[in-house]
């Protein structure tokens, strides 16, 4: 980032009165209502059935724009949900809560609705946004006051589990947000996990008002193709579930299917005694993205430091089990290079 932009603004920071302390004689911080921020009615809502939610994710808006008073944030939470609504097609704006550095927090869709900000985790979650870009610098103080309230708001008022669990939004996808040096800060914060992972709720995850074009693999929609493997395996091959135990896709997410306790139906003499992991796509001639890659191994780290896979397991290709292809050229010829492969199963 350039110098001058940053000297510029701490500079502003210090000369501009922000408040010392938002937080209300309820011990929540104060939350300007989406009429006082003058919101555009949502194109539809959906309730969080899962409360008190289970995560927190954290974001920054990503864009250099700050605010230090109420008319400057409303101002820019009106341009988010403006983004949000007409540019990504989605209902409303996507955060439950987005916060500026004036210390006020600023109702998105609350406490009660499922939101829209991280794949995977939004029909279990509170997403709360800092208005600004964080690369390079912190939010203020009365930012992340604000931040720290509202969430001990959210336990108090029983809409967040009080052994929740903190992740920021790269955990959840592939992205930079909540930029580095505010996500260190979240790193520290006493509830952070390193090993989230979305549970069977997630596959329900809310469609967008309309259906995206193109194939940007940035975009959140490996979703599809979990639902569409569910139904083949349950409506076609007759299974009573989806084949796998996990699935995960070039988003970097992981998406539960059977999980950690049951039998697959994924590789029939191997059903029994082993964990089967699908990664999304073909991929004969190319190999999963970095993403798709991390996440798998962190998967199965996982599973080995919650007694779920042994410390001593073998790996194998499906075509090590089966007369199949899979899992492709690609990747077979990836994941013999892998610790834990085994030649002969």
């Amino acid at each position: 980032m350039n110098s001058k932009f940053l000297r510029v603004r701490f500079l502003l920071r210090k000369y501009i009165n922000v408040p010392t302390s938002n937080v209300s004689t309820t011990g929540c911080p104060r939350i300007v209502t989406r009429e006082e921020w003058k919101a555009r009615k949502p194109l539809g809502e959906q309730q969080l059935e899962r409360t008190p939610t289970p995560y927190v994710v954290i974001h920054h808006g990503g864009i250099r724009q700050y605010c230090y008073d109420q008319e400057a944030c409303s101002k820019i939470v009106r341009s988010y949900q403006n983004l949000h609504i007409d540019d990504r097609g989605w209902f409303d704006l996507g955060y439950n809560f987005v916060i500026g550095e004036d210390g006020n927090v600023y109702e998105g869709r609350g406490w009660n609705k499922v939101g829209a900000h991280a794949p995977g985790y939004n029909f279990q979650s509170i997403g709360i946004c800092i208005i600004g870009d964080f690369m390079d610098f912190l939010p203020n103080d009365a930012a992340l006051r604000a931040l720290n309230s509202l969430i001990s708001c959210g336990i108090s008022l029983g809409k967040i589990h009080h052994d929740y669990n903190v992740i920021g939004h790269r955990q959840a996808r592939s992205t930079l947000c909540p930029g580095d040096t505010f996500y260190k800060y979240v790193m520290t914060l006493p509830h952070w996990t390193s090993h989230p992972i979305p549970d069977r709720v997630q596959i329900t995850t809310e469609a967008p008002s309309q259906v995206p074009k193109g194939n940007d693999p940035n975009n959140d929609y490996n979703i599809d193709k979990v639902i569409l493997d569910l139904n083949n395996h349950m409506n076609t091959k007759k299974w009573d579930d989806i084949g796998y135990n996990f699935l995960v896709g070039e988003d970097g997410n992981v998406y539960e299917g059977r999980g950690w306790g049951k039998h697959g139906s994924h590789s029939v003499q191997y059903n029994a005694k082993s964990i089967g992991i699908c990664l999304i796509g073909k991929f004969t001639n190319t190999v999963p993205n970095s993403a798709s890659v991390r996440a798998t191994q962190n998967l199965i780290a996982y599973g080995v430091a919650n007694n779920k896979i042994k410390s001593d397991y073998k790996l194998l290709g499906h075509r090590q089990t089966a007369q199949t292809s899979c899992p492709g050229n690609a990747l077979y010829n990836l994941i013999k290079t892998w610790a834990h492969w085994s030649e002969k199963p």
